[in-house]
Formats: structure tokens, sequence, C-alpha cells
């Protein structure tokens, strides 16, 4: 069932990455209107062109309430009820050692991936309306990392690890109100990695999922309206081993990681090269 036809949808990062190939989709497969949310007026503006008058964005830094709560302003002023809420939105350091990551670093991880998502919950989910059977729905993207915590990223494991707990939570407390959906996709080819020259042909290079195929995964899964999903082989691996071996599933994964060598994880491992 195609409950998005001509319902509007609040997406954050919409301008890159995972968010911009699922407005695509959204607007050409399942007709829906979609407010993609974010800060390069120039992609949005290419996206715009691509998508033409069912696609309309707001640019806005997520990590600054008062950002969400004039949002959720103009939303009242043009009439709109959203159905949807799509919190996608999210930033990645480079790997580094926990002890050698600086708190700001964590502050901000935590702000982008976490609190924006807090924000946009408490100033959007009041605004948003179902239509007969179909219940109002927020769908939160989370990680891999948030089901398996990886070595290397201690603040964006952290920042989604709250993801999927503040998710469980509304899932729990809303049940038969809302449709509450949590995401956890893989390794993804988006930018989130460009920042880091180490990733460029290394082995999570190698590994990740082609972006559209991410994008059209998420969607079959929200149109399905799937309270979770582990998206990817590694993915659903990384999740299988944390819920049959909590503990050893966690070095099982670093032991592979420190296996293969790859210069992203340099870092990380640089105090075991005798070992």
């Amino acid at each position: 069932m195609n409950w998005l036809k001509d319902k509007y949808v609040v997406l954050s990062g919409a301008s890159g990455g995972i968010g911009r190939e699922v407005c695509k989709i959204f607007v050409r497969k399942y007709g829906a209107n979609v407010i993609g949310i974010g800060r390069n007026e120039s992609k949005m503006l290419s996206l715009k062109a691509e998508l033409g008058e069912k696609f309309s964005y707001r640019l806005f830094d997520v990590c600054e309430k008062e950002n969400w709560t004039s949002f959720a302003k103009w939303l009242q002023a043009e009439n709109i009820s959203p159905v949807l809420l799509l919190n996608n939105a999210g930033a990645f350091p480079t790997f580094a050692k926990t002890l050698d990551t600086p708190s700001q670093t964590t502050e901000r991880i935590m702000r982008n991936n976490y609190f924006s998502i807090v924000y946009a919950v408490e100033e959007v989910a009041p605004l948003l309306k179902g239509e007969g059977k179909i219940k109002p729905a927020i769908v939160n993207v989370a990680s891999s990392a948030a089901l398996c915590t990886v070595a290397g990223t201690g603040a964006y494991s952290a920042s989604k690890a709250a993801v999927k707990s503040y998710t469980e939570a509304l899932q729990m407390e809303e049940k038969g109100k809302m449709y509450i959906g949590l995401i956890c996709p893989g390794t993804t080819a988006t930018e989130l990695f460009d920042g880091d020259e180490k990733t460029k042909n290394s082995a999570l290079q190698k590994i990740a999922m082609p972006v559209e195929k991410m994008a059209k995964k998420i969607t079959r899964k929200i149109i399905k309206r799937r309270k979770r999903a582990a998206l990817g082989w590694d993915a659903k691996i990384m999740s299988g081993l944390t819920r049959t071996m909590p503990t050893k599933g966690l070095f099982v994964v670093r032991g592979v990681l420190k296996m293969s060598k790859s210069k992203v994880f340099s870092d990380v491992f640089k105090d075991e090269q005798g070992e």
C-alpha cells in the first residue's frame, strides 16, 4: 500500500548521499511531496530541478533547536501536516582511538546525529497527521554501529546507539498511535567518508553498498512500515554477532578490522603493530 502518495514528507539530510536518493524515490515512485532539509543550496537547487514541484526545501542547520522551532512555525503557517518525519542527517568523523578524540568532536557528532533528531521530533511530531488507518510516522536512521560498536568510532557509535535507544523508547510509548521506525544501514558509499583521505580505495569502500541500492532498501522498509531494519550484509552480520555473543562479537569485528590492515584503521591499531 502506497501511503505516501500526495502526502507531505519531511526529510533531513536531503542534499546528498542516502537522503538525496530517498527523495528521488519518494517523489518519482511514490508520488510524495518531499520537503528536504539541508544546508547546501546549490545541491538543493539541482535536486529541485530534477524533481520539480513535488520537491521543496528549507535551508538550516539541524543541530540548532531554534531552527527546528522556526521550521515548525513555517509548517503551521503553510498549513502543512506531514505524514512522515524521516531523520536522516548525520556526520561521521575520521577514524581515531577514543582516547585521542577531543570532547569537542564527540559533542559535535552527538549534536549532528542524536540531538538533531530530538529537536526534530519535539518540534515536528505534534504536527504530523495520518489519515484513516494510516498513523503518522517517524523514522530515524541510525547505523550498524548502533548494533555493534566499531573500534575507532567511539563518538559515532555512541551517537547512533543513542538514536537506537531513543527510537525504541518512542516505539514503546507511542504504540498504536504512531509508526516509529529504526533503520540501521551498513557501510554505504556516501560522502560521509569524503573528509578522510584514508578511506579512498580502502576496505570500507570495497564493501560499501552503492547509495542508490541502500536508498531503495530503506524506502521499501518504510513503505512496509517495518519497525526495525539492519540493511547490508555487514549490518546483518554485526547485528547477529552482538545478539548471540554480546561481548565476543565486538572483538570478532575488531579482529576482522585489524586483520584487514587497511590504512583507515592505522591510527586505531597503531600501538599494536608488534602483537
